[in-house]
């Protein structure tokens, strides 16, 4: 390989790599470093294409080590602790559900895009898969008089939350469910949030801002931690806009939430972007995890997967939960 080629190919590696790693670990108080401590897991692969790339020219430039210890050093670091980070979304133990600790409830969230997701898909899917409790973000008045179409009150003939008036509306969130729905409090938060008790499950049914919008969504990342260990929260669920990576979700874990992919070894369940928002990288896989569905210490999951919402640049995220 030429040498200039070889050293090109080297910082194209480690430089975005390095970058995640020190964002990750400094946590800049900025906008653009939160967006970008959202791709965190990408460093995982860059350091081993990096270190894979040092090694073989090792091999085939032995009286050379020494000019490649520092990037080869730095490559070993950086894949060791990017390690560290995704171990616990592949690997650890699964707390078992109670043996008398009652029935499992199916729950599901989905950001439909103020109105451009397919909204009659998502009922269905919602109804195939057997979802109890359903969490819907950015919907619109129009994407509920679709999902009324194909059956929504005889799906989920409970409701609370207010959906959007219009097309292009952020804003609301709404909670529909098979039984009975209690509102319990709602959150001032910038985008629509509510604590709620679906039968003997408390559900905290969130989407904060973007972290576009820094400010807010620093905050209402507070406002839904300190609602979480005030309450006996037993699920939260939505699009929460943030990574297991980013402090804000970190809190959480702290606090003794556990996201759903994470406790079953799923790996990163990445929801976001889809083609909805990015129509020329359709053709790519979703990259980051920001929806999630996270459950308090009393509750385990038995099973969790990521399902297409045609339209949307999210995909929705089911997970079944189960006392302990």
């Amino acid at each position: 390989m030429p040498r200039f080629l070889f050293r090109l190919l080297v910082v194209v590696l480690l430089l975005p790599a390095v970058l995640l790693t020190v964002v990750r670990l400094v946590e800049p108080d900025l906008a653009r470093t939160a967006q970008l401590q959202a791709f965190t897991p990408a460093g995982l692969p860059l350091y081993a294409a990096a270190l894979v790339l040092l090694l073989l020219v090792v091999l085939r430039r032995a009286t050379r080590h020494r000019l490649l210890a520092v990037p080869i050093a730095v490559a070993v670091a950086g894949l060791a602790l990017h390690v560290v980070w995704f171990a616990p979304l592949v690997s650890g133990p699964v707390p078992r559900p109670a043996a008398d600790g009652g029935p499992t409830v199916a729950v599901m969230t989905a950001n439909l895009l103020a109105g451009a997701g397919d909204a009659t898909r998502l009922v269905v899917e919602a109804s195939e898969a057997g979802t109890d409790v359903l969490v819907v973000s950015e919907v619109t008045r129009g994407d509920v008089e679709e999902m009324e179409r194909v059956g929504l009150s005889e799906v989920f003939p409970h409701r609370l939350g207010q959906d959007g008036a219009v097309d292009g509306a952020v804003t609301a969130t709404m909670v529909f469910a098979r039984e009975p729905i209690e509102l319990v409090e709602s959150l001032d938060t910038t985008f629509d949030a509510m604590l709620v008790r679906v039968g003997d499950l408390q559900v905290l049914a969130v989407h904060p801002a973007p972290p576009t919008l820094y400010s807010d969504w620093k905050s209402d990342h507070r406002a839904i931690l300190e609602v979480a260990e005030r309450e006996e929260v037993d699920v939260i669920a939505g699009d929460l806009n943030a990574t297991l990576d980013h402090a804000p979700l970190r809190a959480l874990v702290d606090a003794g939430y556990r996201d759903a992919a994470e406790l079953t070894n799923a790996g990163l369940a990445a929801t976001w972007p889809v083609d909805g928002g990015f129509p020329l990288l359709s053709l790519l896989p979703p990259s980051v995890a920001i929806d999630h569905v996270l459950v308090s210490d009393t509750w385990t999951v038995t099973a969790t997967r990521t399902l297409d919402v045609p339209g949307s640049d999210h995909r929705a995220v089911m997970a079944t939960v189960a006392p302990r």
